[in-house]
């Protein structure tokens, strides 16, 4: 991996972090550019590698599509996931389901380093508040904005580029040492591990058993008879309308 791959890389794990505003905001920065499918599209971009970085990305995100951050709380950093993980598989030539065991621990050691930031952050607070308290403009916005911002940048930033700029090489090292029985095993784990993903998100959104008909349809459209991923899209649309409107007219949901 070059240097400018590296720095860009490292400067996009960075922006598309949860606590910084650059990319619009937590709405736009985290919601969308967090994500790992977007983050294995601009990685392959960078690396010269599309096809690759987007699959890596999406079997990624696949294992954290039922992830949520309720006030804060983060089970697993998927942006880092995400960009150092792609960049990682990319380097290395592996597989997408080995891609996700390299993404899942990296994920964690992200989560350690958000909530360093955030107990760090809620000591800056009382200071802040005395410079609200004395109308100190120049000093309030210092330390809402740029000081959090400089934190972040050396928590973000400096850790993903020494692991994508010095750790390429020994991960690819690592990969040629490892037998291939246990490549054999880490890549069924890999695999096994969206399934995770998908069950955590069914489980939010499986109000009640007779919903589970719409999945194993949609299931059997796309494994069975190997329909289009957008054909499968829109049937499930139709679905949706056919079933709302159903309940509507029954005075299910009231009219809006």
């Amino acid at each position: 991996m070059t240097l400018l791959q590296a720095v860009l890389i490292s400067l996009f794990t960075y922006l598309a972090w949860i606590a910084t505003p650059w990319l619009g905001g937590q709405g736009i920065a985290y919601h969308v550019f967090g994500k790992p499918l977007v983050a294995g599209l601009i990685v392959g971009i960078i690396m010269g590698d599309v096809q690759n970085g987007v699959i890596i990305g999406a079997t990624i995100n696949a294992l954290y599509v039922g992830a949520v951050t309720p006030g804060g709380a983060m089970a697993s950093d998927i942006g880092i996931a995400g960009y150092v993980g792609t960049a990682l598989a990319l380097s290395t030539g592996v597989t997408a389901e080995m891609a996700v065991s390299i993404a899942v621990p990296l994920g964690l050691i992200g989560t350690f380093v958000w909530q360093l930031f955030a107990t760090i952050n809620s000591f800056l607070v009382h200071k802040t508040d005395e410079y609200a308290a004395e109308g100190n403009l120049k000093m309030l916005t210092f330390m809402t904005l740029g000081l959090p911002q400089i934190i972040a940048f050396i928590f973000r930033f400096v850790p993903a580029f020494l692991v994508l700029y010095f750790g390429a090489s020994a991960a690819q090292d690592i990969v040629k040492v490892i037998p291939d029985w246990l490549t054999a095993v880490i890549t069924v784990i890999g695999g096994m591990l969206p399934a995770l993903g998908m069950a955590v998100l069914l489980k939010m959104l499986l109000t009640k058993p007779s919903l589970m008909g719409y999945f194993i349809v949609g299931f059997i459209a796309v494994t069975a008879l190997k329909l289009p991923i957008f054909t499968v899209a829109l049937v499930g649309i139709a679905l949706a309308m056919i079933s709302y409107l159903n309940q509507d007219n029954a005075g299910g949901y009231g009219h809006v």
